[in-house]
């Protein structure tokens, strides 16, 4: 079976919005397709504050019958909490394929949505949750996902969620906006959070909110 053909944006400015941990895996996507990549991180991620409560949450939800991580950011700190090989859940659930890859690092086997449903609605409608009827782990950030907790919730299932780091407002710094004020047109923002781009939004300067717009 033949693979499909790469979309190829020569001479295109993609404006990346991810936190700057995730920002390597874009870059080498952007410029396989020829393009400029132009890294603008939305957001900051950081450790839960309170170390203890964030570990005792985390093994809480690792006892479910089935646990879903949010992001690769999520694996990334819970790991730092706690052993996730350790992990005994019969089901484990990854909103995408990075962070499968993610889990597969720390010895964890998880399932994905397929490519076309890398999303919260695609984690639940995956078929792996019938008969499950246990309490369902969720590993995420302060307001992260919530699609997925309510769409639990409206099954009847209690969702013990283990809130593993927290996102901070971003740090944009001269190379930042300089980076972005030479990109060249046509240009196009890579979307991921709603969240990351109303804080890019506020931390720009007025000068450059037309280039990003």
């Amino acid at each position: 079976m033949n693979a499909a053909p790469v979309l190829q944006l020569p001479g295109w400015s993609i404006v990346c919005l991810r936190p700057s941990p995730q920002q390597a895996a874009v870059r080498r996507a952007v410029q396989a397709r020829g393009a400029c990549h132009v890294a603008l991180p939305g957001l900051r991620l950081a450790p839960m504050p309170d170390d203890l409560r964030a570990r005792i949450e985390l093994q809480c939800a690792l006892r479910c019958e089935a646990v879903v991580f949010t992001s690769p950011a999520a694996v990334a700190f819970a790991a730092r909490l706690l052993p996730l090989s350790e992990l005994v859940s019969a089901w484990v659930f990854a909103v995408g394929e990075g962070t499968r890859r993610a889990l597969a690092r720390q010895g964890v086997e998880a399932i994905a949505p397929p490519p076309d449903a890398m999303h919260s609605e695609g984690v639940l409608a995956l078929p792996q949750w019938r008969g499950i009827a246990a309490p369902v782990g969720l590993v995420t950030a302060p307001g992260g996902r919530g699609t997925i907790a309510a769409g639990l919730a409206q099954r009847g299932l209690e969702v013990l969620r283990a809130e593993v780091y927290h996102r901070l407002p971003p740090r944009l710094d001269a190379c930042h906006l300089r980076a972005l004020a030479l990109a060249p047109a046509p240009r196009a923002v890579l979307l991921s959070s709603g969240e990351a781009l109303d804080a890019v939004i506020g931390a720009l300067p007025a000068g450059l909110l037309p280039v990003l717009l």
